[in-house]
């Protein structure tokens, strides 16, 4: 994997030694690089998920593959492959990565003198304010900061400690950001929400008077967007976890530990518990609450309260169990159409045949042939 980054070298027992596990095969082979399964090369370490997909080690060019504890029985017939078996693959591969190929050490720049820093803010120890970023009027910036290229921090913005904001950000005035938060690329916090009135034929902004506040250890995704409240906060609690191309709308507020994930919209003055997750796409209206933990799936539509603890998928949203039985039923749709069309045949045909009994039993009785109206009847 090409980078200019410093790379490391470990051996197979050294990255057993690391994650606390042993070796099952050469424990001598090095490795220098890192990459999934399919494009691993000889000197990559690589990882197998699960045991469905351990067979993908017989083909990989990489001699060093970190796999389920669970498959060891089977690793005997993988020959000239190393086995690492660790618990958790995934979280024990990318630990491995990190030590083959470290962060970057942190810039240590102070404030650019291409930066545009007001003379009344207020800037901690160690922060970076990078070259064309603009810090507006009483603006508060916390100790080991960083604020990107080009990033905007608007008039009155309070920024905690160890906060990083990448390049071309924007946070609109008076918006407050706690400790050890990440705010990606591009994203823009605290604009006016999508609040009008119509007068006299013409849509009219309504004023957002109100901030946006975002608790400690929160991630916000490239592109993401908060609405600033009409009046009051909106909010984001600590620990949530926000992805690229979120809409968040004016007085949300958002519970603790969330993880919305990409296009996920969610309309104004609506709220969430803690630990709640509303995967890609999923849509919820306004003055909607999510209860603690609930799950939205991607591409359902939430249109009024959610209760907790449970999954809920569909258009509009329902429970996960009840969309699936929903799904299963149409996909019988085609059969029981032809089923329900050779009913309606069969029961032309017995229509048929009644009418033709009945009407010949009505001759019999209008001729008084009494005997075979009553063969007739038994018959029908």
């Amino acid at each position: 994997m090409a980078t200019t980054r410093e790379r490391n070298e470990l051996t197979a027992t050294q990255i057993a030694e690391i994650l606390g596990t042993d070796v099952i095969g050469d424990g001598t082979r090095g490795v220098r690089g890192f990459n999934v399964i399919e494009r691993a090369a000889e000197t990559d370490v690589a990882f197998v998920g699960c045991e469905k997909n351990l067979k993908r080690a017989a083909t990989c060019e990489a001699r060093v593959v970190i796999a389920p504890n669970d498959c060891r029985e089977r690793f005997a017939a993988f020959e000239g492959v190393t086995f690492i078996p660790v618990d958790q693959p995934e979280v024990a591969f990318l630990k491995i990565a990190e030590r083959l190929i470290p962060a970057r050490p942190r810039a240590n720049i102070g404030i650019s003198p291409k930066a545009i820093v007001a003379d009344t803010a207020v800037i901690g120890s160690k922060t970076n304010i990078h070259p064309l970023a603009v810090i507006g009027d009483y603006v508060e910036i916390g100790d080991n900061c960083d604020i990107g290229p080009g990033a905007v921090i608007g008039d009155g913005c309070t920024i905690g400690d160890d906060t990083a904001i990448d390049a071309h950000a924007v946070l609109y005035p008076d918006t407050v950001v706690g400790s050890r938060v990440k705010i990606l690329a591009q994203a823009v916090i605290g604009a006016a929400g999508f609040g009008y009135r119509l007068v006299d034929g013409r849509h009219e902004l309504l004023p957002h008077l109100g901030i946006v506040r975002i608790a400690d250890d929160v991630e916000i995704g490239a592109c993401t967007t908060i609405d600033r409240a009409k009046v009051g906060e909106t909010t984001i609690a600590e620990g949530t976890r926000i992805d690229n191309l979120v809409m968040i709308a004016h007085n949300c507020q958002i519970g603790k530990h969330n993880l919305i994930i990409g296009q996920t919209g969610i309309a104004g003055s609506s709220s969430t518990g803690s630990y709640v997750v509303c995967a890609g796409q999923a849509g919820i209206a306004d003055h909607v609450h999510l209860g603690d933990r609930a799950v939205i799936g991607a591409k359902t539509g939430v249109h009024r309260d959610m209760p907790g603890d449970k999954a809920y998928l569909g258009i509009p949203a329902r429970s996960a169990t009840l969309h699936a039985r929903e799904q299963m039923a149409l996909k019988r749709l085609p059969e029981m159409r032809s089923t329900v069309k050779q009913m309606e045949k069969q029961i032309a045909e017995l229509q048929g045949q009644v009418a033709t009994l009945v009407s010949a039993l009505a001759n019999s009785t209008s001729t008084g042939r009494s005997d075979d109206a009553g063969e007739i009847r038994r018959a029908a």
